[in-house]
């Protein structure tokens, strides 16, 4: 899932593996404040019919399914599969049994591993193996074992699309991949989109429409869902790309495709403020449940950026701004319900009629339970007549 190939080999052991953009209230929301963490997302394809599909497992996730996604599963290659021109093997030796093989896609889609629902996609990732990179009889061999994989997938998963992770800009072989994509084989397309960190818009681009003009060309019904990662180059917990660009990947991604994968995303800290803000926004829109009203709510925590740390109470400042053209109702701000870990009450709570551009200041002593399991927290600022969202980095 990330530059060169990524499998997970050890038996008993499965490792994880594998931006500010002119968007004028999306920055100020970078610094915001609130209400209650949503009981139940609603998932990104509610009003846009773009899905946004999450691969996320281990200690401290960003929990993305809270802003809207959906959990989905990728299945590592624990087998180290690989083929030549005399046939295929797992480890250098011989494949493993169905059986076995249906209780390792059980496993990666079990809780303990991707928790992806019986209904949610199921990507195969075993990149020693896609069929752009073989040649000869070797690519044949491959043929006749993805089809075996993906028939004992699909008795595994029966409720589940299979879709298979590849580069699907590469040509190579199409007659052979058109085959898996027919005959109740695979569903979807789930091609590489990692932005590198040298790479212009443009290059990525490219790439982007050349893996999705050859999958169109191969099944044309068929979803895509191309693979992304806020870090650049792909790598878990490596440097964050910026708003600008999480959101341009994200546009392109709406005009050209049916939703997306994020892989094994990480927060770690105020690096990832930019990301993390802009995919509250994103995922706002792609949901129906953007910002909305004339109050803008800003704040900044003592941090000086979107983190905030667990087991303490951090008293957050908010200003409530009235950025309409006219004049609002005096209204309230709403209860601050403690939501998964988070509890507060208002320093003050009645704001004042607002004229254009006036504001109201407040506080917030945010509680943050030393248990809160996700590394972000999607909150809202709500008064009567207003919802800004904010989006957090737990520390």
């Amino acid at each position: 899932m990330r530059l060169g190939r990524t499998h997970d080999s050890a038996p008993p052991t499965v490792r994880n593996a594998p931006r500010n953009r002119g968007r004028g209230w999306a920055a100020a929301s970078l610094a915001v404040a609130v209400a209650a963490l949503t009981a139940l997302a609603p998932t990104a394809s509610a009003s846009s019919g773009f899905t946004v599909f999450t691969n996320e497992r281990g200690a401290d996730t960003p929990g993305l399914q809270q802003y809207g996604a959906v959990k989905a599963t990728v299945v590592y290659d624990y087998y180290a599969l690989t083929c030549d021109a005399d046939g295929c093997y797992s480890n250098g030796g011989a494949l493993p049994s169905e059986a076995a093989y249906e209780s390792k896609v059980k496993e990666y889609m079990g809780a303990s591993q991707f928790g992806g629902g019986a209904t949610a996609p199921v990507v195969l990732d075993f990149e020693n193996i896609v069929l752009t990179a073989e040649s000869g009889q070797a690519a044949t061999n491959a043929l006749n074992l993805w089809k075996q994989l993906i028939t004992w997938t699909h008795r595994a998963a029966p409720s589940a699309p299979v879709g298979m992770y590849g580069y699907d800009s590469s040509t190579t072989n199409n007659s052979l991949t058109q085959q898996l994509h027919q005959n109740g084989l695979l569903d979807f397309f789930a091609p590489r989109a990692y932005r590198g960190s040298s790479q212009t818009d443009a290059a990525w681009t490219s790439t982007l429409d050349a893996a999705v003009t050859n999958d169109h060309s191969l099944a044309p019904g068929q979803p895509i869902y191309p693979y992304i990662s806020p870090s650049w180059d792909g790598s878990p917990g490596g440097a964050y790309m910026s708003g600008t660009t999480w959101g341009y990947t994200i546009d392109q991604l709406k005009a050209k495709t049916d939703g997306a994968v994020v892989w094994e995303p990480s927060a770690n800290d105020a690096s990832a403020c930019n990301w993390v803000a802009q995919n509250a926004y994103e995922m706002g829109a792609l949901t129906g449940t953007p910002s909305s009203g004339p109050l803008t709510a800003t704040a900044t925590p003592p941090s000086g950026n979107c983190t905030v740390p667990r087991g303490s109470t951090t008293t957050v400042p908010v200003t409530v701004t009235n950025t309409s053209g006219s004049t609002t109702a005096a209204t309230q701000m709403q209860s601050f319900t403690g939501g998964s870990g988070f509890s507060g009450s208002w320093q003050y709570w009645n704001v004042p009629s607002l004229a254009p551009g006036a504001s109201f200041r407040t506080s917030l002593p945010l509680a943050v339970a030393s248990s809160q399991s996700t590394s972000t927290a999607l909150l809202h600022i709500r008064t009567g007549l207003s919802d800004t969202r904010w989006a957090v980095v737990v520390k």
